[in-house]
């Protein structure tokens, strides 16, 4: 068995009538038998914020998937080492995208963007979250509840926190979860008015499970592809004029 990851992003109404780029971004791997992955959702009043959701989603994903390959157990690890690792990750990439924000004459918060990302094995692993988004882990046992790592968002609405932000390490949390995985998926909250259930304490199956039914027939690049004509579907402009990204791994 192996984790099979599907993915997509569609831009949103509201940015294809002001002529903006999609600002969500993903990123996904697997070492061995274990799942890397994140997405992230760029600030729509930043002019820059696609090339920080694309950056950190890269960066995150490449550097979490270079220390597995070189053997560091992190899914396995305890909470609070695993939180440990990656605040140091999270925190370099940060260091890093503040680098090429001075090399392009630019501010670092003209590259704000959110990040949701998860590690997992098929029996355990961590979500890992600065503001909204959402991520959920559902078990092999149905008796089993979703975890879900919720939104985060600030006080007033429409107001959330980012990685590019000066309090962004206090505003990451971890969630762990220790139990039969089989489906993993990680969402900008563009796409959570449909994929999540009604209060977003867990997913919405009468969306999510003939979806996965679909993907569980089909290959990964075919099922990405199908993924996107859903979320291309001009009848989500009826839910959401918001970007929307939505990644599942299956264990398979």
């Amino acid at each position: 068995m192996t984790w099979r990851i599907y993915a997509a992003a569609a831009i949103g109404k509201s940015h294809i009538d002001a002529g903006t780029p999609c600002q969500d971004a993903f990123a996904g791997r697997t070492v061995g038998d274990v799942l890397i992955a994140c997405v992230c959702d760029g600030a729509g009043s930043q002019p820059l914020s696609h090339e920080g959701s694309r950056f950190l989603s890269d960066e995150v994903v490449r550097i979490l998937a270079e220390r597995v390959a070189a053997g560091e157990a992190l899914a396995a690890a305890d909470e609070p080492s695993f939180a440990t690792t990656v605040r140091e990750i999270v925190g370099g990439v940060r260091t890093s995208l503040e680098a090429r924000a001075v090399a392009a004459g630019a501010e670092l918060a003209n590259y704000a963007a959110t990040l949701v990302g998860v590690i997992a094995t098929a029996e355990r692993g961590f979500f890992f979250h600065v503001g909204d988004g959402v991520g959920a882990a559902s078990s092999s046992d149905q008796n089993l509840p979703e975890i879900v790592s919720s939104p985060e968002n600030g006080e007033y609405a429409n107001e959330t926190y980012f990685v590019s932000g000066t309090e962004w390490s206090e505003h990451l949390r971890i969630t762990p979860f220790a139990s039969p995985v089989l489906e993993i998926t990680l969402m900008s909250d563009g796409a959570a008015p449909f994929v999540m259930a009604k209060g977003g304490a867990s997913l919405y199956r009468p969306f999510v499970d003939p979806v996965v039914r679909f993907l569980d027939s089909v290959s990964e690049d075919d099922g990405s592809h199908g993924l996107a004509a859903t979320l291309e579907d001009a009848r989500t402009y009826q839910i959401t004029g918001d970007d929307k990204t939505l990644l599942i791994a299956l264990w398979r």
